[in-house]
């Protein structure tokens, strides 16, 4: 009964890891198909080019997922760990959402080539990430020195000083 929890997360991402390799399919046939079959064809080197691009996203993003759940197991043989959680936040979102872009571009490609436009989305989000992450607070912090008042510049310097007190202590 030990591990459970692990197993059923390793029975979940298996899982999920398949529904993404399936979707990842079927976005690849069906670009292949209404290009190949329906339009005759690649207009040029571009759409072969930016193809290429979108299925090396797809499986860089899709490695990044697998090796989020990827499990650990004992010398035993016995499952330990199962995997992260796909369904978490942070990194392991950030790849889904590259990989459902780049899945999207492909099928609406074949559509019009202006959907290729559509991939400056992934910058511009790395851009608003830096900024609201990075930048803006480094600016706000460098900007706003606090004003202390008279009782709480000195509480702060007393508390500074037993601080320093304590350090020379246990030298």
């Amino acid at each position: 009964m030990a591990n459970q929890g692990a197993k059923k997360r390793l029975e979940e991402n298996r899982k999920r890891l398949q529904v993404l390799r399936i979707a990842m399919a079927i976005g690849m046939a069906f670009h292949v198909v209404v290009r190949l079959v329906l339009r005759q064809g690649y207009d040029s080197w571009w759409h072969i080019l930016g193809f290429g691009s979108t299925f090396f996203l797809e499986l860089f993003s899709y490695s990044a997922i697998s090796k989020f759940a990827e499990p650990e197991f004992n010398e035993k043989g016995d499952i330990v760990f199962g995997g992260s959680d796909l369904s978490m936040g942070g990194m392991c979102a950030y790849w889904h959402d590259l990989l459902y872009i780049s899945i999207f571009v492909q099928v609406t490609t074949c559509l019009s080539t202006y959907f290729w436009f559509t991939l400056l989305v992934i910058p511009g989000f790395f851009l608003y990430l830096l900024y609201k992450n990075i930048l803006q607070p480094y600016w706000a912090q460098s900007r706003s020195q606090p004003v202390l008042d008279e009782a709480t510049r000195k509480r702060l310097e007393r508390s500074q000083q037993r601080a320093e007190r304590r350090r020379m202590k246990w030298r």
